[in-house]
């Protein structure tokens, strides 16, 4: 099912040297999304409204009068994210209540750049969820093994692209859901900073932990994206004074990195084996092995302002279309409600530490390394995921790094660094000082090796 899934450079590259059009881009996406509809990555695509968008890019380059780098490059998004021309309905039989043709921000941004939007792709329902096995469309299929999930909470994204339908997408991500379906499908995933990106318009899961971003191809896919959706935004006061995205002079010193390990951070023997093999082969680096205390502490402050906060937000969808929920969604959203004011500022106390230890706790770093998912993806019918001497739920296992990023706030990357003995792929990711997403995208092509060839 899978193919050599294009770069979205080369694409821009070659729609610039005349020797391809956007129809003809838009004309593959719709080929490759009709072979691969099986996986059920998109919930909403419309070839008219597709091709009428790329026709229109054409006669903008024709004229001589492009709008940027992205101007006829298809760009799938994610059913989370308001768009004008599509339903928004987050994957769920509880319809979202939103005003009809808007576009969230970062969709708006795409269009001024010219992207051709194509396009929502299914979700784990309301993005509550890593598994991408619930939404009311129906579960997707991972393209390395279809009997496999593709993480979530943006398994479509990821899928649109790790099969090779586009070469970017939008995924938005609260405890791992861009970088998680993203180290499932063997692509590249980029959570910003909080703040960095806007939330307006994303149909939100949990304000302070949401941080909407790219999946795509590359790493150089994922940084002409950055440059074109980060920034402030009136609509979402957290980004109130954030810089648009601008590379930076390179590092003139060995990247410090800290991989973590130790209790709470445990991985299967195959995984570390890979992330320890792509650390060996960064370029430009110096690695050193640090523990991290109190991840049970610090993983239950994430989770109880997590639940706390879906739950404000669904409680007047709750009350008035309950049952348009899953009985899974619908019993995380009840289970908030038994929380306490009292017991959500005690886990925002607790998200302070974890900062500070971060900060300052760890002595000087650049980047911290852990594993994006401590299991490869694990078949759709397992429940339960056995690594380290731990068995844990699947759910829980694909979070089970990454929700550090969110809870700090930190800008994280994950990379492809290599696949399991059964043929899955595994990632390693990196997480940054907050502010500093160019830094880490620096520092990320150090340790990339450039991808999977599994073709």
């Amino acid at each position: 099912m899978l193919q050599k899934t294009d770069l979205m450079v080369d694409q821009i590259a070659a729609l610039g040297r005349g020797d391809t059009t956007a129809r003809l881009l838009a004309e593959a996406a719709l080929s490759r999304a009709q072979v691969l509809g099986d996986l059920n990555a998109f919930v909403a695509l419309d070839p008219v409204k597709v091709l009428a968008a790329a026709d229109a890019s054409d006669a903008r380059r024709a004229a001589g009068s492009t709008l940027g780098p992205l101007d006829g490059i298809p760009i799938a998004v994610k059913d989370n994210y308001l768009t004008a021309d599509y339903p928004t309905t987050a994957c769920s039989d509880a319809r979202p209540l939103e005003p009809a043709g808007v576009d969230a921000t970062l969709v708006a941004r795409l269009r001024r750049g010219g992207a051709v939007i194509f396009g929502k792709t299914n979700m784990h329902e309301w993005a509550y969820g890593a598994t991408n096995t619930t939404s009311s469309f129906g579960l997707t299929r991972n393209p390395h093994n279809p009997d496999h999930i593709t993480g979530g909470s943006s398994g479509g994204s990821a899928v649109a692209v790790a099969g090779g339908i586009v070469t970017a997408a939008l995924g938005s991500d609260t405890g791992g859901s861009i970088r998680i379906p993203a180290s499932a499908c063997g692509i590249y995933g980029f959570k910003p900073t909080y703040g960095r990106a806007s939330r307006h318009g994303v149909l939100p899961l949990s304000w302070s932990l949401d941080a909407p971003g790219p999946l795509a191809a590359s790493l150089d896919d994922i940084a002409v994206l950055l440059s074109c959706l980060l920034g402030e935004d009136a609509g979402d006061a957290a980004t109130r004074g954030s810089p648009p995205f601008r590379d930076k002079a390179p590092l003139s010193r060995p990247a410090r990195l800290v991989n973590l390990s130790g209790p709470g951070l445990e991985r299967s023997d195959e995984v570390d084996a890979a992330v320890a093999a792509a650390l060996q082969g960064a370029q430009g680096c110096t690695v050193e092995t640090r523990t991290l205390p109190g991840m049970r502490r610090f993983f239950g402050a994430w989770e109880t302002i997590l639940h706390c906060e879906a739950t404000a937000y669904h409680q007047s969808l709750l009350a008035k279309q309950g049952a348009g929920f899953s009985p899974v969604t619908r019993a995380h959203l009840e289970a908030g409600q038994h929380l306490s004011a009292q017991e959500l500022l005690r886990a925002q106390q607790v998200r302070a530490e974890f900062c500070a230890l971060l900060s300052t706790g760890l002595g000087d770093w650049d980047a911290l390394v852990l594993p994006t998912l401590p299991v490869p993806a694990p078949a759709i019918t397992s429940d339960w995921q056995e690594f380290g001497g731990r068995r844990e739920t699947t759910q829980d296992s694909m979070t089970w790094f990454c929700w550090l990023g969110n809870l700090a706030g930190l800008p994280a990357v994950t990379l492809p660094c290599g696949l399991s003995s059964t043929g899955l792929p595994i990632g390693l990711m990196l997480m940054g000082r907050p502010g500093e997403d160019e830094r880490l995208l620096q520092i990320a092509k150090r340790v990339d090796s450039g991808g999977l060839d599994t073709r």
